[in-house]
Formats: structure tokens, C-alpha cells, sequence
């Protein structure tokens, strides 16, 4: 097989540029002897790949299990304030009641 050189499109060359940091007008390629070239593996398929998927998985499930847990303390949180806030009021109610019929018994005693 012969030399082969391929012209890059811009679109090709700024991809290679941001990959690699050069600059690349063409690309030549060249077979020596008779023997076609034996394709590379998938990339897809390699022991780095899986490891970069599975640690991708990983975290994302660790993020969703802390928005899961904020959510809770969240809901825990605006709970606690809601029954702070009626006991509160109870006890406001409560006081008044009680300056009331206060007031009430002073009056009557006068």
C-alpha cells in the first residue's frame, strides 16, 4: 500500500489543536509493505474507559444520595421549625388567657 495524505477541514484542525495543543494542516499515513493495518481496540471497550464510566456512575450516585439527604434534613428541618413555632403560638394563647382571667378576677375583686 502507498502513502496516503489527507487534507484536514477547519473544524478537524481546531479539534486536533484543542486535543493536542499543535497545529496540523494534514495527515499522512503510510503502510508499509502489503499488509493492511490492524485496527486499533475500541476505546470504548479498554480497562480506562470502564474504570472512567464506572467512577462517572459512582459519582453521580454520590451526588444524587447528598441532594437526597439535604432534601430530608431540609424537610426535617422546616418540621422542627413548624412545631416550634405552634408551640409558641400555644403558649402565647396560653398567656393571654391567663392575663386575661388575671384581669378578669382583679376586676371582680375591686
Amino acid at each position: 500500500m502507498a502513502n496516503v495524505t489527507i487534507k484536514l477541514t477547519d473544524a478537524q484542525k481546531a479539534k486536533i489543536k484543542q486535543a493536542t495543543g499543535q497545529d496540523h494542516s494534514e495527515v499522512r499515513m503510510g503502510f508499509p509493505g502489503s499488509n493492511p493495518p490492524v485496527s486499533a481496540p475500541s476505546s470504548a471497550n479498554s480497562p480506562t474507559a470502564i474504570r472512567a464510566m464506572k467512577a462517572t456512575r459512582a459519582l453521580k450516585a454520590t451526588k444524587a444520595t447528598r441532594a437526597l439527604k439535604a432534601t430530608k434534613a431540609t424537610r426535617a428541618l422546616k418540621a422542627t421549625k413548624a412545631t416550634r413555632a405552634m408551640k409558641a403560638t400555644r403558649a402565647m394563647r396560653a398567656a393571654k388567657a391567663t392575663r386575661a382571667m388575671k384581669a378578669t378576677k382583679a376586676t371582680k375583686a375591686f
